[in-house]
């Protein structure tokens, strides 16, 4: 869920704008007969776009011939960020990342790169329309898993998934990996991610560790911004906000992301006019993640 159609929406914009573009999926570690790795080939693309994939896909990138533009937002199977070092002008020819750190290292290194703040989104009209089913107090999208047992998320676990003992509080976590969590909702169907956001009165986001490290915001907070949803979260010290933090609401202990969820639903207001803020700010990050993206295609 992490990734909601962003590679789709990548494709249909360069398509709208005259490219012959296709969207292939990664392997996801299977091994390619030859005759599909020759297909790709007699494609002879310019340009190829992809986000860190598998390794098996890495091996047909290697072999094109072509632009090469990864978005680099997590270490993917590499063991450290930096390791992608090695790899240059084999997975890679250009960079764009939401690393502040990485971008400056990249740019020392004169590879080309763009730094962008906040992700673009695929959200469209249709994907935000609002359904009573989703129109819960507060609402977290995410896997549990290591969430629930990692010591890098004690604070978010503390905070956000000890779950509420208000009986009158309707907090439901949507996603895999949450066994026996008494707010657990179920997976949420993949064309919903609007419907949800636009639909609950506020949400939890939240970021990762190594994230946090290399000045990372994700995509969750692009996709709650896009939908006008009220954003609870904690105030990390690396992250750099970018001028929007007067429109986050932000908290630090179990009390106060509560007594903050109770005035959302008794005082809507100031919380959705803050939003409306956010969205319009994240209508800006849309445009200028695409005017980086065509500058590293032009040039």
């Amino acid at each position: 869920m992490g990734n909601y159609k962003l590679n789709e929406y990548i494709s249909d914009y360069f398509s709208q704008k005259g490219y012959d573009t296709y969207l292939l999926q990664q392997l996801n570690g299977a091994t390619p007969d030859q005759e599909y790795v020759q297909q790709i080939k007699e494609l002879d693309p310019d340009v190829i776009y992809y986000e860190m994939v598998d390794l098996e896909t890495f091996k047909i990138i290697e072999q094109m011939d072509c632009e090469k533009i990864l978005l680099q937002a997590s270490n993917g199977v590499l063991s450290t960020y930096e390791d992608i070092f090695d790899y240059y002008g084999k997975w890679y020819t250009k960079i764009i990342t939401n690393s502040n750190i990485m971008h400056e290292q990249f740019r020392k290194k004169d590879i080309p790169c763009e730094f962008f703040k906040y992700y673009f989104s695929p959200l469209t009209g249709s994907d935000l329309e609002q359904q009573n089913r989703y129109s819960h107090d507060c609402v977290f999208l995410g896997m549990g898993f290591h969430r629930m047992t990692s010591e890098s998320y004690k604070s978010d676990r503390d905070i956000f998934f000890s779950g509420f003992e208000d009986p009158s509080i309707d907090f439901k976590i949507y996603g895999n990996g949450w066994p026996e969590f008494k707010h657990y909702a179920g997976l949420l169907p993949p064309n919903d991610i609007g419907k949800l956001y636009s639909s609950a009165k506020c949400g939890f986001a939240l970021i990762g560790e190594t994230q946090r490290n290399y000045g990372q915001i994700n995509n969750r907070y692009t996709e709650m911004g896009y939908s006008a949803l009220p954003i609870i979260t904690q105030n990390y010290d690396s992250i750099d906000w970018y001028g929007i933090e007067p429109y986050l609401n932000f908290v630090s202990t179990k009390d106060e992301a509560y007594k903050l969820i109770v005035d959302i639903k008794n005082n809507a207001t100031p919380y959705k006019e803050k939003s409306i803020e956010v969205q319009n700010f994240m209508h800006g990050m849309h445009k200028e993640f695409f005017e980086k993206l065509n500058k590293l295609i032009e040039v």
